[in-house]
């Protein structure tokens, strides 16, 4: 059985984790120019900074022995934070072209 404080670092890591995919995609859609450079590093360079955070917040403890599977933990707190993000960017922020106050 998960304690609390295991099921909150978990909470954190995924947390974390959507932020970094939106604010990525989001850097990668108004930086490049194609749509295909965007999701290209998007689904190569978000994954990467996954690494680092997991290894910086498995130092600090979070989320330790939560998942007897590795295939559930990488579900968890890989790929379901990497497609929340990415849809929040793609979905409920407005795109780059719609602003009109942007410089050019």
């Amino acid at each position: 059985m998960v304690s609390v404080v295991t099921a909150a670092g978990v909470g954190i890591i995924v947390l974390v984790h959507t932020a970094i995919a939106a604010v990525g995609a989001r850097y990668f859609r108004i930086t490049l120019a194609t749509r295909w450079g965007s999701v290209l590093y998007t689904a190569v360079l978000i994954p990467l900074v996954y690494v680092v955070t997991t290894l910086a917040l498995g130092v600090l403890g979070l989320g330790a022995g939560a998942f007897e599977d590795p295939g559930r933990l990488i579900v968890v707190t890989w790929a379901f934070p990497f497609f929340l993000g990415w849809s929040i960017d793609l979905f409920w922020i407005p795109a780059p072209e719609e602003f009109e106050d942007s410089p050019e």
